[in-house]
């Protein structure tokens, strides 16, 4: 099977409800969605479909929905380096917490408030994860 099939397959699977419309419209990729959703029945394996799944991929990405269409990724620390990434994100402020964690956005002069939790109604705390 092809690359771009693949994807599509990926893609496919994840398209079982109206949640990946509601996504890639929210994320700016709505148009991509629909071209990729004609491609498919087309069955076209061309360079524009590639580029609508990498746009796809990244905007989900960048809303911390990683390997939307390309699989799970790993990282492998470069040889010798002793350095790990790390990822800021919003968690669960109680002192007990749970698991829920939000990606932070960064957007150049925007002061966006942390999102709360919906139980207590508290805003989420900055959380620094070491991959």
């Amino acid at each position: 099977m092809d690359e771009i099939a693949e994807r599509l397959a990926r893609l496919c699977a994840q398209a079982g409800d109206d949640g990946l419309r509601e996504r890639a419209e929210r994320y700016g990729v709505g148009e991509a969605l629909t071209r990729l959703g004609q491609a498919a029945r087309a069955g076209s394996r061309t360079a524009a479909v590639t580029a609508d799944l990498d746009a796809l991929d990244d905007a989900f990405a960048r809303h911390g929905i990683d390997g939307l269409t390309v699989g799970p990724r790993g990282f492998e620390p470069l040889r010798g380096g002793r350095a790990h990434p790390v990822v800021t994100v919003w968690g669960c402020p109680a002192e007990a917490s749970c698991s829920r964690l939000e990606p932070q956005e960064r957007q150049r002069g925007s002061r966006t408030p942390p999102p709360a939790c919906a139980l207590t109604g508290t805003p989420l705390v900055p959380r620094k994860i070491r991959l």
